[in-house]
């Protein structure tokens, strides 16, 4: 068990222990202990009091199955408890299907985004329409944030003829196009990304465009079977699922264009690029991306417990050398990182961590 953990897993009295169960009480109120050792560890109840406390259980709620989300949060999960104790059980979700999902207290903790999470907080869109009808979620609290710079790919077949992004929406050539799900943090920006070229949905389908709707996975393999032509995805670079897709058919990424970045910054996105060589079988391996991005934030109900919210931030920044490993995209992090950039407030247990350290005054 991890030093500072406020949780014991389990109580067992030893034979041979000089101490009573009073002075054992005395000496640690959390511990409930109710039994008396008969032979070599035998433990026998005496009162019915169990001497034993069950682990802390959570549900934290990701991305899409083969998305980074995914995979990041099984290696946190992993690292928390093997560090704390606690158990944490991952499922599927998405950036903006998540703060709905921790503010009901469907699910404990999870991934968020920034603009998502602060559109949310405040009822606005994506939220402002049934079944959300424009309801505050402020039960939502800030874990920990700065972390996994996410990018925004938009890839077409090198086959195909598009070369920008102007090409496609402006002209709008008939193109089926692959997006992830509506609730997803990807859909979201797609839809202000057609906004930006005045138009929607409707009417680039009356234009002759289709829409395939599927995970990152599908995505890959549709783009690698040529029922799509082109996909819009969000992933921690690199993309598991653009690695993917660009074995199986070569791919041209295409830049966002200024004034589409510009636009995408009133939402709180930010600007990157994806480097030379991120993608080694893709049509313009060599050469520099620039694209939107939006980092992430660990989330938790406001009603998780503040000593676990504590757990969890200690967890994460004091173990950093391992944390960093789960994925590329958390090398960058830094512990200074942690209360920035959330969108929303900090939970008061993680925030009594940062504070302890020095990262806030």
């Amino acid at each position: 068990m991890a030093e500072g953990f406020p949780y014991p897993i389990t109580v067992i009295a030893k034979s041979g222990t000089s101490e009573s169960e009073e002075g054992a009480m005395r000496r640690d109120q959390r511990w409930i202990v109710a039994g008396v050792v008969v032979g070599l560890g035998v433990v026998l109840t005496l009162s019915g009091a169990v001497a034993q406390q069950k682990p802390v259980s959570l549900t934290w709620t990701a991305g899409p199955v083969g998305g980074g989300w995914y995979q990041m949060a099984g290696g946190i999960t992993e690292l928390i408890r093997d560090t704390t104790g606690m158990n944490i059980k991952v499922v599927p979700g998405g950036g903006t299907q998540n703060p709905p999902l921790i503010d009901k207290g469907d699910a404990d903790v999870g991934w968020g985004l920034p603009p998502v999470l602060n559109a949310a907080w405040n009822g606005e869109d994506p939220y402002d329409k049934p079944p959300h009808g424009g309801k505050k979620m402020q039960n939502l609290r800030a874990v920990a944030g700065g972390m996994s710079i996410n990018t925004f790919h938009f890839y077409v077949g090198a086959d195909t003829p598009f070369k920008t992004m102007d090409e496609v929406f402006k002209q709008k050539k008939a193109i089926r196009i692959a997006v992830s799900p509506v609730g997803t943090s990807d859909e979201w920006v797609f839809r202000k990304v057609l906004a930006y070229y005045n138009t929607d949905y409707k009417d680039l389908e009356v234009a002759g465009f289709k829409f395939f709707r599927g995970s990152y996975t599908e995505q890959a393999a549709n783009f690698k079977d040529r029922n799509v032509d082109a996909t819009f995805t969000f992933l921690a670079l690199p993309g598991a699922a653009v690695t993917e897709a660009s074995i199986g058919r070569s791919l041209r990424l295409l830049n966002f264009p200024p004034g589409l970045l510009d636009y995408l910054a009133k939402f709180g996105l930010g600007t990157g690029k994806i480097p030379k060589g991120t993608y080694p079988k893709a049509a313009n391996a060599d050469e520099e991306v620039v694209s939107a991005t939006m980092g992430s934030v660990i989330v938790a109900n406001k009603n998780v417990p503040d000593d676990v919210a504590y757990a969890l931030a200690k967890a994460i920044n004091e173990n950093l050398e391992r944390f960093r490993k789960i994925h590329a995209s958390l090398q960058p992090y830094q512990a200074s990182d942690g209360p920035t950039a959330t969108g929303i407030p900090l939970h008061p247990g993680a925030e009594k961590y940062y504070r302890e350290k020095g990262y806030l005054k």
